[in-house]
Parts: C-alpha cells; structure tokens; sequence
C-alpha cells in the first residue's frame, strides 16, 4: 500500500517478529495501526521467513496465545529438559520440567512457520502494511509525528516505535542513546540429523570459541547454533558438509554423535546493544532495537516480545499513546527485565567463552552450583521462562480455569 498523507494511531517501523506482534495486539486493542516494513514478505531474505530454530519461552508461549497468534496450526517442539555442559571442564546442569511441576520449559518453533502464521494475522486483522517501504525521516510536531517515507508519501501518527532491528534508524535519528559492543562472534545457523533424535530435549555446550546448541525439531532433526570468532564462522560457511560434521562431532561432547544431512547455513553477526532509556518524544523502541543481546540462553526475541506485552498493556486505556506519562510507565515497567537480562546473557558469553583456567574452574563451580542447589535452579528456571517482574499481564500463566 502507498502512503498519501494518511492519519494512523501508531506507526510501527519494521514488521518482524515484535513489530508485527504488536500491531495485532494494539489492533486489537482499538488503535488504528500500520506498519512500515523495508522487505517484501514474500522476498526470499524475509528474516521472518527463514529457517531460523526460535526457542520461544513459556512467558512467550502465553503472549503469543493471548494475542491469537499461536494457535493449532502454529506447531512447535516441546522443551522438557535442558542439559548444559562445558567442554573441557566439570560441572554440567540438567534441568527437568517435570521436577519443577511443569510440562515444559517453553518450545521450539521455526522461523518460517511463525513468520507465516504473523503475516496471515496482519491480513486477516485488516492491518495496514506499507511494504516493501521505509521511513525517510519524521520531525514531531506538538502533539504528532510527521512521517515522510522513502516513497515520498506522508504519514501523521501519535506514536512511532521503533522496531527495525538492532541497526535502528528510527532509533538514531530520535536521539535514543545506545551503547554498542561488538562480540567479534557470529552465530552459523542450520539443521542437523544426530543419534538419538530429537525429541524434547535441548543441548546447550559451552566450547572455549562460544557456545553450541541442539534444539528439538520436528522429523527428530536438531536447530544447531554454533558461535565461534566472526573469522572462524566465515571460514565455516565454506566447508564441505563432511568438515561440519566433523566439527560436530569433536565439539558436542558425549550426548549426541553421528551427525548427518546437514541443511543449509546462515550466519548472524553478534553484537550487545543496550539501551537504558529506550523512548524519546512520542518515540519507543522495542525488540532489537532497544536491546540486542547474545543468543546463548536464546533470550533475545522472548525479551521482545515482553516489549510488545508491556507496551499494549501500558497503552491499553491510553487515549493519545505516546503522550509522555504511557512512554513513562512504558519505561519504568521494562527497565528491570532489560536489565538483567542484558546482564545474565553478557556474563554468560564472556565468562563462558574465556579459555583461562581460574574461569574454566569458576564455571565449573557454577554449573555444579546450579546441579545440587534446588534453590539456585528455580531462580534460573523462572527467570529463563521469562517470568521477571513486573510480567506483563499478556505473559503470565493462565489460571487452571483458563488453560486449554
């Protein structure tokens, strides 16, 4: 759709996986929303379309249901346990749902299936799609934001989000200041077969170049994640698929062998960025674009979707959505989870990934820490889920009455 100055509620910028989550849920909440979206969705580079394994955790599981989005068709893997072990030294975690009187941890689905079932959403909500399209520039102006998108058309919102990813412009041009540090890491992405299929189980190791995960998907097949230094995951993505399996096979440890059919490699480049105050004038940003976090403990699209939760709960009776005191409130429920979040997941790509021995034997302790002490697993279990407080009202558990 073109934009001839038009009027909408609340503008987003960028239509992935938080961006289009929340305009459904702030459709639903009577704005008249839109989204502005650089790629076609039909492009083969969609990143909401690729074949991405997203762990998505319980507090997600209940947000995307709140919102309609994950219904039957949506299918995904169950995670009833976790097992973490580090390479070359002791101390592993084995941590079971069912010990903590829960049916899983959270789920795996891929990319591609979330992404199609987002796009059918948006289409069947009536939401309006500028796309392929993108913001040129915005100035506000009292109490509105004047849009001017690359095509030349003209849109006229209350609030504009920022929701283009870590590399936010809308970010940068409303003056949201951010700090940036570069992991020197990339994450090779693609599916693997191994011995025993997957089931519910996911693996987590911790190598001394970064960490290698096994996620459960359907067919008994594996998600691989595997981070290494940018030069060394570069030089991956050109080895025969037997060299692969090789390293594979060197680096899972004893829990899975006879790696096979692996299928096609993507690489993301790692980067932190935090930002402590992510709203300016009539502008918020959420998902990447406010923080980017490492994917070891797969927290960074659960850690936006808890944006997009708390942002349709703050504006639910908001009658102009981006006068100060909702941006405000906004900011003041998220500040915590950002933060600790950020934090648990750099500690963890830091300290694991530093080959010296007083850190190797400091993991060590920690892990086996976790093993033995009931008290330290639940901690980690709850906060993992998602469930740091405040939890927005769209991510927390439904009472028994509720569930299906």
């Amino acid at each position: 759709m073109t934009a001839h100055d038009v009027r909408h509620d609340i503008l987003i910028a960028g239509g992935g996986m938080a961006g289009a989550s929340l305009a459904i849920g702030l459709k639903q909440a009577g704005f008249d929303v839109a989204i502005v979206e650089a790629i076609a969705r039909d492009a083969d580079d969609q990143p909401s379309h690729d074949d991405r394994t997203l762990v998505m955790n319980r507090a997600s599981l209940n947000i995307l249901k709140s919102l309609g989005i994950r219904d039957r068709n949506l299918t995904g893997c169950p995670i009833r346990q976790i097992r973490i072990s580090r390479a070359g030294g002791f101390g592993h975690v084995r941590l079971d749902a069912a010990e903590h009187d829960l049916d899983h941890f959270g789920q795996v689905i891929v990319a591609r299936e979330l992404g199609a079932r987002l796009k059918q959403c948006i289409a069947s909500a009536g939401i309006t799609e500028y796309c392929p399209e993108r913001v040129e520039t915005f100035q506000v102006v009292d109490d509105e934001v004047q849009v001017r998108l690359a095509s030349g058309g003209r849109i006229t919102t209350r609030l504009l989000v920022a929701a283009d990813g870590t590399g936010s412009t809308i970010r940068q041009a409303a003056g949201i200041a951010s700090r940036v540090h570069d992991y020197r890491q990339s994450a090779m992405i693609f599916n693997v077969q191994a011995e025993p299929p997957s089931s519910d189980i996911a693996h987590e190791r911790f190598t001394d170049t970064g960490p290698l995960a096994f996620l459960p998907q359907p067919e008994g097949r594996y998600g691989a994640v595997f981070v290494a230094a940018g030069d060394q995951i570069e030089q991956a993505m050109g080895w025969s698929d037997d060299e692969l399996l090789q390293m594979l096979e060197k680096r899972s440890g004893a829990a899975l062998s006879g790696f096979s059919r692996p299928g096609k490699r993507a690489r993301y480049p790692l980067k932190l960025l935090r930002t402590e105050v992510p709203i300016a004038q009539r502008v918020v940003a959420i998902g990447n674009a406010a923080n980017t976090v490492h994917p070891v403990s797969a927290q960074g699209l659960n850690l936006g979707l808890r944006d997009v939760a708390a942002l349709i709960e703050v504006l639910a009776d908001a009658h102009d959505p981006g006068a100060p005191v909702w941006l405000a409130r906004y900011m003041k429920m998220r500040k915590h989870d950002h933060a600790e979040t950020v934090r648990y997941t750099d500690t963890l790509a830091r300290v694991f990934s530093n080959p010296s021995l007083p850190f190797r034997l400091g993991t060590g302790i920690g892990l086996a820490a976790h093993a033995l002490l009931p008290g330290l697993q639940r901690r980690l279990v709850h906060a993992a889920m998602g469930f740091r407080t405040p939890v927005p009202r769209l991510a927390r558990e439904p009472s028994p009455d509720h569930q299906s």
